[in-house]
Protein backbone atom coordinates (compact mmCIF):
# COMPACT_ATOMS: atom_id res chain seq x y z
CA UNK A 1 0.00 0.00 0.00
CA UNK A 2 2.63 2.50 0.70
CA UNK A 3 4.74 1.36 -2.59
CA UNK A 4 1.79 1.86 -4.84
CA UNK A 5 0.97 5.64 -2.95
CA UNK A 6 4.89 6.90 -3.82
CA UNK A 7 4.44 5.65 -7.29
CA UNK A 8 1.24 7.50 -7.47
CA UNK A 9 3.42 10.46 -6.19
CA UNK A 10 5.79 9.97 -8.70
CA UNK A 11 4.08 9.26 -11.88
CA UNK A 12 3.46 12.95 -12.32
CA UNK A 13 6.44 14.36 -12.09
CA UNK A 14 7.98 11.70 -14.82
CA UNK A 15 4.53 12.79 -16.88
CA UNK A 16 5.80 16.16 -16.60
CA UNK A 17 9.75 15.62 -17.81
CA UNK A 18 8.46 13.52 -20.47
CA UNK A 19 6.17 16.66 -22.04
CA UNK A 20 9.04 18.45 -21.48
CA UNK A 21 11.60 16.50 -23.31
CA UNK A 22 8.67 16.23 -25.82
CA UNK A 23 8.39 19.80 -26.48
CA UNK A 24 12.30 20.14 -26.42
CA UNK A 25 12.59 17.57 -29.05
CA UNK A 26 11.28 19.38 -32.54
CA UNK A 27 14.39 22.48 -31.19
CA UNK A 28 17.04 20.27 -29.49
CA UNK A 29 16.45 17.30 -32.22
CA UNK A 30 17.42 13.61 -30.77
CA UNK A 31 20.90 11.93 -30.34
CA UNK A 32 20.38 11.14 -34.73
CA UNK A 33 19.38 14.88 -35.81
CA UNK A 34 21.77 17.00 -33.49
CA UNK A 35 24.41 16.70 -35.94
CA UNK A 36 22.69 18.37 -38.63
CA UNK A 37 22.29 21.44 -36.21
CA UNK A 38 26.72 21.44 -35.29
CA UNK A 39 27.08 21.01 -39.31
CA UNK A 40 25.08 24.39 -40.76
CA UNK A 41 26.61 25.91 -37.49
CA UNK A 42 30.28 25.12 -39.12
CA UNK A 43 28.87 26.33 -42.57
CA UNK A 44 27.21 29.40 -41.89
CA UNK A 45 31.48 30.23 -39.83
CA UNK A 46 32.64 28.90 -43.48
CA UNK A 47 30.65 31.45 -44.87
CA UNK A 48 30.96 34.34 -42.97
CA UNK A 49 35.00 34.10 -43.25
CA UNK A 50 34.73 33.56 -47.02
CA UNK A 51 32.96 36.89 -46.94
CA UNK A 52 35.35 38.76 -44.60
CA UNK A 53 38.07 37.23 -46.62
CA UNK A 54 36.16 38.46 -50.26
CA UNK A 55 35.66 42.28 -48.56
CA UNK A 56 39.78 42.08 -47.70
CA UNK A 57 39.95 41.08 -51.25
CA UNK A 58 38.42 43.70 -52.40
CA UNK A 59 39.58 45.94 -50.22
CA UNK A 60 43.46 45.36 -51.46
CA UNK A 61 42.54 45.31 -55.10
CA UNK A 62 41.05 49.28 -54.43
CA UNK A 63 44.22 50.18 -52.81
CA UNK A 64 45.99 48.68 -55.54
CA UNK A 65 43.95 50.40 -58.51
CA UNK A 66 44.64 53.77 -56.30
CA UNK A 67 48.24 53.49 -55.88
CA UNK A 68 48.75 52.57 -59.52
CA UNK A 69 46.58 55.91 -60.01
CA UNK A 70 48.58 57.80 -58.12
CA UNK A 71 51.56 56.95 -59.30
CA UNK A 72 50.48 57.58 -63.41
CA UNK A 73 48.85 60.87 -61.93
CA UNK A 74 52.92 61.71 -60.52
CA UNK A 75 54.38 61.39 -63.29
CA UNK A 76 52.03 62.95 -65.61
CA UNK A 77 51.80 66.05 -63.33
CA UNK A 78 56.02 65.69 -63.89
CA UNK A 79 55.37 65.81 -67.75
CA UNK A 80 52.78 68.79 -67.82
CA UNK A 81 54.78 70.62 -65.43
CA UNK A 82 57.29 71.48 -68.54
CA UNK A 83 56.21 74.00 -71.31
CA UNK A 84 57.16 70.85 -73.48
CA UNK A 85 54.78 68.86 -72.20
CA UNK A 86 52.06 70.78 -72.09
CA UNK A 87 52.69 71.68 -75.76
CA UNK A 88 53.16 67.90 -77.06
CA UNK A 89 49.63 67.20 -75.19
CA UNK A 90 47.82 69.83 -76.42
CA UNK A 91 49.00 68.69 -79.86
CA UNK A 92 47.49 65.01 -79.47
CA UNK A 93 44.03 67.17 -78.56
CA UNK A 94 44.59 69.40 -81.47
CA UNK A 95 45.15 66.59 -84.08
CA UNK A 96 42.17 64.73 -82.00
CA UNK A 97 39.97 67.43 -82.98
CA UNK A 98 41.06 67.83 -87.29
CA UNK A 99 40.73 63.81 -87.12
CA UNK A 100 37.21 64.15 -85.46
CA UNK A 101 36.39 67.09 -87.44
CA UNK A 102 37.25 65.87 -91.00
CA UNK A 103 38.14 69.03 -92.35
CA UNK A 104 34.22 70.43 -92.01
CA UNK A 105 33.64 73.38 -90.43
CA UNK A 106 32.31 72.52 -87.26
CA UNK A 107 32.48 72.90 -83.30
CA UNK A 108 35.34 70.20 -83.73
CA UNK A 109 37.24 72.42 -86.48
CA UNK A 110 36.66 75.09 -84.10
CA UNK A 111 38.16 73.38 -81.19
CA UNK A 112 41.71 72.52 -83.38
CA UNK A 113 41.89 76.16 -84.32
CA UNK A 114 41.42 77.39 -81.01
CA UNK A 115 44.16 73.99 -79.66
CA UNK A 116 46.79 75.37 -82.01
CA UNK A 117 46.69 78.64 -81.05
CA UNK A 118 46.91 77.96 -77.53
CA UNK A 119 49.97 75.91 -77.84
CA UNK A 120 51.83 78.89 -79.14
CA UNK A 121 53.08 80.26 -75.86
CA UNK A 122 54.77 77.09 -74.87
CA UNK A 123 56.90 77.28 -78.26
CA UNK A 124 58.09 81.18 -77.70
CA UNK A 125 61.84 79.71 -76.87
CA UNK A 126 62.05 76.78 -79.83
CA UNK A 127 63.46 78.97 -82.48
CA UNK A 128 66.70 79.88 -80.23
CA UNK A 129 66.47 76.26 -78.47
CA UNK A 130 66.80 74.70 -82.39
CA UNK A 131 70.23 76.08 -82.83
CA UNK A 132 71.78 76.01 -79.78
CA UNK A 133 73.84 72.64 -80.49
CA UNK A 134 75.15 74.74 -83.49
CA UNK A 135 75.89 77.42 -81.26
CA UNK A 136 77.47 75.32 -78.53
CA UNK A 137 79.80 73.11 -81.15
CA UNK A 138 81.03 76.44 -82.29
CA UNK A 139 81.77 77.61 -78.46
CA UNK A 140 83.66 74.65 -77.75
CA UNK A 141 85.57 74.69 -81.29
CA UNK A 142 83.85 71.23 -82.46
CA UNK A 143 82.01 69.82 -85.25
CA UNK A 144 79.12 68.30 -84.65
CA UNK A 145 79.16 65.13 -86.93
CA UNK A 146 82.10 62.96 -88.50
CA UNK A 147 81.56 63.47 -92.00
CA UNK A 148 80.93 66.05 -93.95
CA UNK A 149 77.46 65.07 -94.65
CA UNK A 150 76.70 64.51 -91.02
CA UNK A 151 77.58 67.90 -90.35
CA UNK A 152 75.77 69.40 -93.44
CA UNK A 153 72.68 67.52 -91.48
CA UNK A 154 73.40 68.93 -88.46
CA UNK A 155 73.38 72.45 -89.47
CA UNK A 156 70.13 71.75 -92.18
CA UNK A 157 68.24 69.81 -89.04
CA UNK A 158 69.03 73.45 -86.69
CA UNK A 159 68.02 75.65 -89.30
CA UNK A 160 65.01 73.77 -90.79
CA UNK A 161 63.45 73.35 -87.30
CA UNK A 162 64.06 77.48 -86.74
CA UNK A 163 62.52 78.25 -89.80
CA UNK A 164 59.39 76.02 -88.36
CA UNK A 165 59.06 77.37 -85.00
CA UNK A 166 59.77 81.15 -85.90
CA UNK A 167 58.09 81.42 -89.48
CA UNK A 168 54.81 79.95 -86.98
CA UNK A 169 55.14 82.30 -84.59
CA UNK A 170 54.71 84.93 -87.65
CA UNK A 171 51.53 83.34 -88.54
CA UNK A 172 50.55 83.37 -84.99
CA UNK A 173 51.32 87.38 -85.41
CA UNK A 174 49.19 87.84 -88.19
CA UNK A 175 46.12 85.51 -86.99
CA UNK A 176 45.98 87.25 -83.73
CA UNK A 177 46.32 90.95 -84.93
CA UNK A 178 49.77 91.60 -83.66
CA UNK A 179 50.98 92.24 -87.25
CA UNK A 180 48.60 94.04 -89.80
CA UNK A 181 48.22 91.40 -92.56
CA UNK A 182 45.18 92.55 -94.64
CA UNK A 183 45.47 90.36 -97.89
CA UNK A 184 46.75 87.64 -95.79
CA UNK A 185 49.29 86.70 -98.12
CA UNK A 186 52.37 87.16 -95.41
CA UNK A 187 50.22 84.86 -93.55
CA UNK A 188 50.19 82.00 -96.03
CA UNK A 189 53.51 82.60 -97.00
CA UNK A 190 54.89 82.30 -93.61
CA UNK A 191 52.79 78.92 -92.79
CA UNK A 192 54.10 77.43 -95.90
CA UNK A 193 57.66 78.75 -95.31
CA UNK A 194 56.75 77.01 -91.56
CA UNK A 195 55.77 73.52 -93.08
CA UNK A 196 58.59 73.69 -95.85
CA UNK A 197 61.22 74.04 -92.45
CA UNK A 198 59.25 70.79 -90.36
CA UNK A 199 59.96 69.20 -93.48
CA UNK A 200 63.88 70.20 -94.01
CA UNK A 201 64.42 69.38 -90.29
CA UNK A 202 62.71 66.28 -90.14
CA UNK A 203 64.29 64.62 -92.95
CA UNK A 204 67.71 65.60 -91.71
CA UNK A 205 67.11 64.33 -88.51
CA UNK A 206 65.85 61.18 -90.39
CA UNK A 207 69.48 60.83 -92.00
CA UNK A 208 71.44 61.44 -89.02
CA UNK A 209 69.20 58.67 -86.97
CA UNK A 210 69.55 56.40 -89.68
CA UNK A 211 73.73 56.78 -89.74
CA UNK A 212 73.63 56.74 -86.09
CA UNK A 213 71.82 52.97 -86.60
CA UNK A 214 74.54 52.08 -88.57
CA UNK A 215 77.33 52.97 -85.90
CA UNK A 216 75.48 51.00 -83.66
CA UNK A 217 74.96 48.22 -85.79
CA UNK A 218 79.03 48.56 -86.80
CA UNK A 219 79.76 48.76 -82.79
CA UNK A 220 78.04 45.82 -81.97
CA UNK A 221 79.54 43.76 -84.78
CA UNK A 222 83.01 44.76 -83.57
CA UNK A 223 81.60 44.21 -79.39
CA UNK A 224 80.57 40.55 -81.00
CA UNK A 225 77.46 41.61 -79.84
CA UNK A 226 75.46 40.69 -83.02
CA UNK A 227 76.66 37.09 -82.90
CA UNK A 228 73.72 34.57 -82.20
CA UNK A 229 72.43 33.88 -79.21
CA UNK A 230 73.83 30.67 -78.61
CA UNK A 231 77.22 31.99 -79.37
CA UNK A 232 77.02 34.70 -77.96
CA UNK A 233 76.20 32.49 -74.61
CA UNK A 234 79.27 30.30 -75.70
CA UNK A 235 81.29 33.49 -75.25
CA UNK A 236 80.29 34.75 -72.19
CA UNK A 237 80.76 30.95 -70.64
CA UNK A 238 84.61 31.36 -71.37
CA UNK A 239 84.80 34.52 -69.82
CA UNK A 240 85.75 33.46 -66.52
CA UNK A 241 86.62 37.13 -65.47
CA UNK A 242 83.58 38.83 -63.34
CA UNK A 243 84.70 42.19 -64.08
CA UNK A 244 84.90 41.59 -67.58
CA UNK A 245 81.59 40.26 -67.82
CA UNK A 246 80.24 43.30 -65.70
CA UNK A 247 81.49 45.78 -68.39
CA UNK A 248 80.35 43.57 -71.43
CA UNK A 249 77.01 43.68 -69.78
CA UNK A 250 77.55 47.91 -69.08
CA UNK A 251 78.25 47.99 -72.91
CA UNK A 252 75.42 45.80 -74.07
CA UNK A 253 72.88 47.97 -71.78
CA UNK A 254 74.24 51.31 -73.07
CA UNK A 255 73.99 50.10 -76.79
CA UNK A 256 70.36 49.03 -76.03
CA UNK A 257 69.75 52.79 -74.45
CA UNK A 258 70.87 54.15 -77.50
CA UNK A 259 69.39 51.90 -80.05
CA UNK A 260 65.85 52.90 -78.28
CA UNK A 261 66.22 56.68 -78.50
CA UNK A 262 67.34 56.00 -82.24
CA UNK A 263 64.09 53.95 -82.80
CA UNK A 264 62.05 56.59 -81.21
CA UNK A 265 63.95 59.48 -83.72
CA UNK A 266 63.46 57.34 -86.87
CA UNK A 267 60.03 57.16 -86.25
CA UNK A 268 59.15 60.70 -85.40
CA UNK A 269 61.37 62.23 -88.06
CA UNK A 270 59.55 59.96 -90.62
CA UNK A 271 55.69 60.54 -89.36
CA UNK A 272 56.55 64.47 -89.51
CA UNK A 273 58.45 64.14 -92.54
CA UNK A 274 55.42 62.90 -93.99
CA UNK A 275 53.09 64.99 -92.05
CA UNK A 276 54.78 68.05 -93.58
CA UNK A 277 54.30 67.28 -96.94
CA UNK A 278 50.77 66.54 -95.94
CA UNK A 279 49.94 70.20 -94.60
CA UNK A 280 51.87 71.81 -97.66
CA UNK A 281 49.52 69.17 -99.97
CA UNK A 282 52.58 67.42 -101.51
CA UNK A 283 51.20 64.06 -100.31
CA UNK A 284 47.51 63.59 -101.03
CA UNK A 285 45.72 63.05 -97.72
CA UNK A 286 42.34 63.42 -95.80
CA UNK A 287 42.09 65.37 -93.08
CA UNK A 288 41.17 62.51 -91.21
CA UNK A 289 44.32 60.95 -92.05
CA UNK A 290 46.70 63.73 -91.15
CA UNK A 291 44.71 63.64 -87.69
CA UNK A 292 45.26 60.15 -87.00
CA UNK A 293 49.04 60.78 -87.98
CA UNK A 294 49.83 63.61 -86.02
CA UNK A 295 47.94 61.98 -82.78
CA UNK A 296 50.29 58.89 -83.24
CA UNK A 297 53.73 61.57 -83.60
CA UNK A 298 51.76 63.41 -80.32
CA UNK A 299 51.56 59.91 -78.94
CA UNK A 300 55.13 59.04 -79.35
CA UNK A 301 56.11 62.49 -78.44
CA UNK A 302 54.73 62.74 -75.24
CA UNK A 303 55.38 58.55 -74.02
CA UNK A 304 59.26 59.86 -75.04
CA UNK A 305 58.87 62.32 -72.78
CA UNK A 306 57.35 60.69 -69.58
CA UNK A 307 59.40 59.95 -66.66
CA UNK A 308 59.99 56.21 -65.77
CA UNK A 309 57.87 54.14 -64.52
CA UNK A 310 57.45 54.82 -60.34
CA UNK A 311 57.79 51.11 -58.69
CA UNK A 312 55.19 50.23 -56.17
CA UNK A 313 55.82 50.46 -52.55
CA UNK A 314 56.46 47.58 -50.54
CA UNK A 315 54.65 46.67 -47.31
CA UNK A 316 56.20 46.75 -44.53
CA UNK A 317 56.14 43.27 -42.74
CA UNK A 318 56.58 43.05 -39.10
Amino acid sequence: MIKSDRCARARPHTRARDDARARLAPIMGTGRNRAPVASSASTATSSSRDAVISRRDRHQSSDDALDAFLRFAARAKTTLASADGKDKVLSFCQYACMFVGGGVDGRATRAQKSLAASRKPFRLWKPAEAVMPLLEAHKRGKSLGVTSADRAAHVLRALGMCAYFGFDHVVWATQAGVVADESETLGEYAQKVSYWGWFVGSASGLFLHTAELNALLDAMREKGFARPEGADADADAEETNEEERERRDAEREEIRQRARKVFVGLITNSAQTVLAMALLGRVKMSKRKIGALGMFLSAVHVASILPPAIPPAKEKTA
